[in-house]
């Protein structure tokens, strides 16, 4: 026996699904993903992801959707590398990542996301192509 949400999430962790939609508590859906989902090296915790079509017909990704009421610069780093190594599964290809940012000038955003934007920069694993 368990919730519906966590037989949903032991799903994917055992290969039998490849996602998991959820229409219940975002924070249960966070905390059993987290739990029972193996994450990547480095990652400490998930994020909401969505994936967004274009105007080109290409699909964008979106990261940390609101699950997170507050994140760190490494957290965000983080959210950049799980995107960068989804989106490569989908385009099979090294995709381009940004930040999304109130403004393209590097002079723009807080100080939270101007460090996530320098340590990006200093990465060669993700293509980065500023905000």
């Amino acid at each position: 026996a368990g919730s519906s949400m966590g037989m949903a999430i032991d799903l994917v962790a055992e290969n039998q699904a490849d996602a998991c939609v959820s229409g219940g508590n975002t924070g249960a859906l966070m905390a059993l993903s987290r739990f029972r989902l193996k994450l990547l090296p480095g990652i400490d915790r998930p994020a909401l992801v969505s994936a967004l079509p274009t105007i080109s017909g290409r699909k964008t990704w979106m990261l940390d959707l609101g699950a997170n009421v507050s994140s760190d610069a490494d957290s965000l780093f983080q959210f950049s590398v799980m995107g960068a190594a989804l989106a490569e599964q989908h385009l099979q290809q090294a995709p381009r990542v940004a930040i999304l940012n109130i403004g393209a000038e590097e002079i723009k955003g807080n100080d939270l996301v101007k460090r996530c934007a320098e340590m990006l920069t200093q990465t060669q694993a993700i293509n980065f192509i500023g905000y």
